[in-house]
């Protein structure tokens, strides 16, 4: 049986990057965020708030993005496998 990621563990390196490089700035936000993604295996499980907050401090555009893609993440998070 495989083990299901947290979504922690599924960020892509590029978004995990720029979340550290802000933690230096804005570490309360970033850690709390980091705990949050730790504990969660499904994006479905996070309020809008926190999809909000990680577009914002992974310098993630929202400009280009449509509803399915703010819905599910996919420009954020690898696949579980």
């Amino acid at each position: 049986m495989t083990k299901i990621k947290t979504l922690k563990q599924r960020l892509k390196p590029e978004i995990k990057a720029k979340l550290e490089s802000n933690d230096r700035k804005y570490s309360e936000v970033v850690r709390s965020l980091f705990i949050k993604l730790d504990k969660t295996k499904f994006i479905s499980e996070l309020k809008i708030c926190d999809i909000r907050t990680l577009h914002s401090f992974s310098d993630t555009s929202l400009n280009n993005l449509n509803a399915y893609d703010i819905m599910w993440c996919e420009h954020l998070f690898d696949d579980n496998d």
